[in-house]
């Protein structure tokens, strides 16, 4: 690894230093090694001087001292005036340029090579037969030597194989001069940076998963479920939970009772993009089975385990790529700047997509495609893939949701050179692409190869020994597993979720086996997750949104895993709740990095300062310096370190933030930011520190009416989101309802029938119902339904889907139990369905389509769009309390899901007005949301107005 990290640090100095030249190549540590002999050639002058040094010694007796001693060498040019120099710090010479470059003017440099006992001063042979012997010095060490692992023999002496080539003593001269520049460029002390940047983020990674692999090991946690189907055998948990993502991975075994009043065990076979449905194995039946009941979970660590195998690969640079992929997870801002590339002319439209796809294909590495909402993202995609395919590489495309995938399958599974295979559960694919499942393909494959064998034997004599063996053949090859598997490490088209490559059993094993992994939804993974389809590839393309929704942790497992940081931290047992809540605020505190008002960034901040200094006695000075010390988990640590050299009773500059007893707030705290850091965020944000080259963002949208992007144009892309001049057609002519962008204002109704649910004195509780905003959200549904009934004909756009298309409308709402709620309402009028989140309107739209409605909370909605669609704010309360929704990423993402409309329903008073008896800020994004709608305030029949 170290080769590796050396060769990466000259690589961005901009110092050629390569690896392998001729017979010499870069060893551990820095050390030069070359695999041959290495001649040398002795001139009279050196022959003399050897006597000289050592009477009675000769070049034989001086070559086999060498080949029994440490060999130390580098480079010394010529000065001015005629003496010989090492370089020092801060020199260029420009032989060494030259001579890295291959041009070796012998009359500038020398190669040292020196003992315990004497130096040889040494220049290529002319004849390129070895290394030419100048002279013989005294012994010495120049601060730029480096160790040189070779054996050595008297030119005249040495016997090569007839067709082996001569010598390569300008390659060795090549490659100890470029690292004479490395050496002269560089602090040593910045390679052990770098060695402990990455031995810090292993380390902590491999924490990270240890915990919860215990986590879900040392628990057998119970759940209530219910059947969603019987063949194939799947269950939802019970009022829209997902399922804990410790325990229900692939492999998982559940226990769920019988009607006989016991328990069958059946195992995971994959988790539902919601984490809400679980598909267990298809070959049981749900025969027997409660209905609904609670069912006990005896949790697989494979997927862990998985995990930390190919963080240990990583760790150990097994191939040259996972030392680049290490570089980039640890210190991603260091990686070398990329000079950008041409791309073909075209319209203003589509430049930003050429530019990805350029970086995409030419980035050494990495790269990074920030797509916002409705850029183009999954067309960039297809175009790269089959680029890729065209040049003979092997893709693997990563998501964490199926349906990401699914659509990418779609469009360029079919094309022409591509060899699509999909792994997963049938059920969780969608079914346009259930032609590309590995099984399918598998069956399809046998199918043909044995059709086409029994032909070829058809009327053969039946004692001709080729055709028995064909017949043979025949017979065995439906039913041959390896023929699966042979595909699959054929395919130039690999398609997974990382959990679906972690199972797979053709990926057991980390090997390097695909040229380029394309992670789509990257701003959904986090950093452990991406580890094991990484550890296969050689180059990395990332593309998301990190302005959107990050990946959904488990607060139980990270309160699993903030338990163990805290045991590390600290003796004492922390007082009950109080981890739990620790784990609560670190999320909430996440949750707030991005906001626009700097003290919605700064309040969970010193909330959670305040609460991880509950348990110790401190004074309010000391808790002002640990909050002045910032989320920077590198300060706490040099805090800790300063602490803990202080004596007790010591004074310093800062008495409060130096004193001991401060040191275990400050270790706990720097281990609970980095914690944070690995857990939290996405690996798309993570990234985004790498060069502004290795990046490009996707800006004009080609989803939405130019009047719904304006929003997160100006609040979150900075204006740098344009609309497509196709985006003006859109619009929906529904009467009384005709502006694209509507806020229904319920401030007017009184307070108690607009007041959220529960109604206590800090109104800054957990789970929110609004039952007058159900009743005005439902009064939608019928209304626009009905609209789409009589008047919905299609879509009509040049890009659009046609004038088959189905009107859907999507309900939105910030917390999941007005989504329960809403749901129930709205249903209960409407035909059952598989999907417990969608169902389909009573009667089909103007064009014969179905009417979609699909309700569910803004974390589930993401991915998705609709044609209209009304977000359920919920809270409403005299204090101001706004919660999730003045959460900018939450808040992207729910303004962005519509096409043609969107209908916000909120208390303007409580969301876009005062707090605390201070009116908003003018950029308050609640505010500017409120003022670029159109406000209704007596709409419907729930408001007293009329529909």
């Amino acid at each position: 690894m170290l080769v590796q990290r050396i060769a990466l640090l000259a690589e961005r100095l901009g110092i050629p230093l390569p690896r392998v030249a001729g017979q010499t190549r870069l060893g551990l540590s820095g050390t030069v090694r070359v695999t041959q002999p290495v001649p040398l050639l002795f001139t009279p002058r050196a022959d003399e001087q050897i006597a000289e040094v050592d009477p009675g010694l000769n070049r034989t007796d001086l070559v086999d001292g060498m080949n029994g001693s440490h060999v130390w060498t580098w480079l010394e040019v010529r000065g001015s005036e005629g003496r010989w120099r090492w370089p020092e710090m801060g020199d260029e010479p420009e032989v060494l340029v030259r001579c890295s470059e291959g041009d070796l003017p012998a009359q500038d440099f020398s190669l040292i090579l020196s003992m315990a006992r004497w130096s040889l001063r040494c220049v290529p042979a002319r004849d390129g037969g070895g290394l030419l012997v100048l002279g013989v010095l005294k012994p010495r060490r120049a601060p730029c030597a480096r160790l040189l692992v070779a054996d050595f023999s008297v030119g005249a002496t040495v016997r090569r194989p007839p067709g082996l080539p001569g010598f390569d003593a300008k390659g060795m001269c090549t490659l100890v001069a470029a690292q004479t520049r490395l050496r002269v460029r560089v602090d040593e002390r910045e390679l052990e940076r770098e060695e402990a940047d990455e031995r810090d983020f292993i380390t902590a990674a491999r924490r990270y998963l240890e915990a919860l692999r215990n986590h879900a090991i040392s628990s057998t946690p119970r759940a209530q479920y219910e059947l969603v189907e019987r063949a194939p055998l799947r269950l939802r948990t019970v009022d829209g939970e997902a399922w804990p993502r410790a325990f229900t991975g692939p492999g998982t075994l559940l226990q769920v009772p019988t009607e006989q009043e016991q328990l069958r065990t059946l195992p995971v076979v994959d988790v539902s993009d919601d984490g809400d449905v679980l598909t267990l194995d298809a070959d049981a039946n749900g025969e027997g089975l409660l209905e609904r009941g609670e069912l006990k979970m005896r949790p697989s660590d494979d997927s862990l385990r998985r995990m930390r195998e190919a963080l240990d690969t990583i760790a150990m640079g097994v191939d040259e790529a996972h030392g680049r992929l290490l570089a980039a997870l640890t210190r991603p801002e260091s990686l070398v700047a990329l000079t950008a590339s041409e791309t073909t002319a075209g319209d203003e439209q589509t430049a930003r997509q050429r530019e990805a796809t350029t970086l995409a294909l030419n980035t050494p590495d990495i790269a990074l495609i920030h797509g916002p909402p409705g850029t183009g993202k999954t067309t960039v995609i297809c175009g790269i893939v089959e680029e890729l395919v065209r040049r003979g590489q092997r893709v693997l495309l990563v998501a964490p949701t199926h349906v990401a995938l699914d659509n990418v399958l779609e469009r360029v599974g079919d094309r022409a050179g591509v060899t699509a295979i999909r792994l997963g559960s049938p059920d969780n694919v969608e079914e346009q692409a259930h032609r590309f499942l590995l099984q399918n393909r598998s069956r399809d494959l046998m199918q043909r190869l044995a059709t086409e064998l029994r032909d070829a034997v058809t009327g053969a004599p039946a004692d001709d020994a080729v055709t028995a063996v064909q017949r043979e053949w025949s017979e065995r090859i439906r039913n041959d597993e390896e023929i699966g598997t042979l595909l699959l490490l054929n395919a130039n088209l690999v398609c997974a979720t990382p959990i679906g490559i972690a199972m797979a059993r053709e990926f057991r094993e980390v090997d390097v086996v695909f040229d380029v992994m394309i992670l789509d939804e990257a701003s959904k993974a986090t950093i452990t997750d991406v580890l094991v389809p990484a550890a296969r590839a050689r180059k990395w393309l990332l593309v998301g949104d990190h302005r959107q929704l990050a990946p959904y942790v488990d607060l139980g497992e990270l309160e699993a895993v903030v338990s163990e940081r805290v045991k590390r931290a600290q003796s004492s047992e922390p007082p009950e709740g109080w981890t739990r809540e620790i784990s609560t605020l670190l999320r909430q505190h996440f949750d707030n990095r991005m906001h626009p008002d700097p003290e919605r960034v700064a309040g969970p901040w010193r909330d959670l300062v305040a609460e991880l200094t509950k348990p110790f006695e401190i004074d309010d000075a000391a808790v002002e310096l640990l909050v002045g010390l910032g989320p920077v988990s590198e300060k706490w640590r040099e805090a800790y370190r300063a602490a803990s050299r202080t004596a007790p009773g010591e004074a310093g500059a800062e008495p409060a933030a130096l004193k001991p007893e401060h040191a275990t707030i400050l270790r706990l705290g720097a281990e609970l930011l980095e914690l944070q850091s690995l857990a939290l965020p996405s690996v798309f944000e993570h990234l985004t520190r790498l060069p502004a080259s290795r990046a490009v963002r996707l800006n004009f949208q080609h989803r939405m009416a130019p009047a719904l992007a304006a929003f997160s144009s100006e609040l979150v892309y900075s204006g740098d989101y344009p609309s497509a001049p196709e985006t003006a057609k859109l619009g929906l002519e529904i009467p009384s309802l005709e502006a694209p962008a509507i806020w229904i204002d319920t401030a007017y109704a009184p307070a108690d029938r607009r007041y959220e649910d529960p109604r206590d004195r800090d109104w800054s509780g957990g789970d929110y119902t609004n039952e007058l905003e159900i009743d005005v959200t439902v009064e939608f549904v019928d209304t626009c339904a009905t609209w789409a009934v009589q008047s919905w004909r299609g879509d009509a756009r040049e890009r659009g889907r046609g004038a088959g298309a189905p009107f859907e409308i999507g309900v939105i709402c910030f917390y999941l139990k007005q989504a329960l709620r809403l749901r129930e309402a709205i249903f209960r009028r409407l035909a059952g369905g598989r999907d417990p989140w969608r169902r389909r309107w009573r009667s089909p739209a103007a064009n014969g389509a179905p009417i979609d409605v699909h309700v569910s909370i803004v974390d589930r909605f993401q991915g998705r769009e609709k044609d209209l669609v009304i977000l359920c704010t919920t809270r409403s309360n005299p204090k101001g309390r706004r919660g999730h929704v003045d959460n900018l990423n939450r808040l992207n993402v729910a303004v962005t899901r519509a096409r043609h409309k969107r209908i916000v329903i909120g208390d303007s008073t409580t969301l876009a007005g005062q707090e605390g008896g201070r009116r908003r800020q003018p950029e308050d994004l609640l505010r500017r949301l409120y003022e670029t709608s159109e406000i209704k305030k007596k709409w419907g029949r729930a408001l007293g107005g009329q529909s």
